[in-house]
């Protein structure tokens, strides 16, 4: 590059170099402006990914905790089954006694 003090157009020297720094200036600032945006899409995806595994945990509790009713409702169904069987037959035993009864007492 030509010194502005031996240039024969100082004035086109001092243009070329004032140029040349600007567009090496200009292109660390994009570079830095692209770099900028690349790691805010990162963190933002990380925030995402974390706040989805937050959902997927507590979505993943919430299911336990269904099925832990579930299951304790199902074991109080087995259990009411057994005594509406169980009351069932006391019925039955006591009706066909009160029957013998009337069919003796007749």
């Amino acid at each position: 590059m030509s010194n502005i003090f031996t240039s024969r157009d100082p004035a086109g020297a001092v243009v070329g170099q004032t140029g040349a720094i600007f567009a090496v200036l200009a292109a660390g600032a994009v570079n830095a402006h692209m770099s900028g945006l690349a790691a805010a899409r990162a963190a933002r995806e990380s925030n995402n990914s974390h706040v989805l595994r937050h959902q997927l945990i507590q979505t993943i509790n919430y299911a336990e905790s269904i099925m832990q009713v579930a299951e304790s409702q199902a074991a109080e169904i087995e259990r009411l089954k057994s005594e509406n069987n169980r009351l069932r037959t006391a019925a039955r035993t006591s009706y066909e006694s009160a029957r013998r009864l009337a069919q003796r007492a007749a």
